[in-house]
């Protein structure tokens, strides 16, 4: 499975990464982030994005149940 790998710069850009994927899939964040959000609606709903973080996804027809999203430092 090849994962699409995003840097977003701004929330904006966030939105944009996080596109096609389910409100309640999972989201896995390294402590370094400071991303304490569990969903990806819940990652939906913040009004702001520190640069240098990346989001690591399936692509939108390699969707598993046990998928998720992955926040990590650049």
């Amino acid at each position: 499975m090849k994962l699409f790998r995003n840097v977003p710069v701004n929330v904006h850009e966030l939105h944009l990464a996080l596109a096609g994927l389910p409100k309640d899939m999972k989201v896995k964040a390294t402590q370094e982030t400071g991303v304490s959000e569990k969903t990806v609606d819940e990652l939906r709903a913040r009004t702001t994005w520190p640069p240098g973080l990346v989001v690591t996804r399936p692509p939108p027809r390699e969707l598993r149940r046990k998928s998720f999203v992955k926040i990590s430092r650049a």
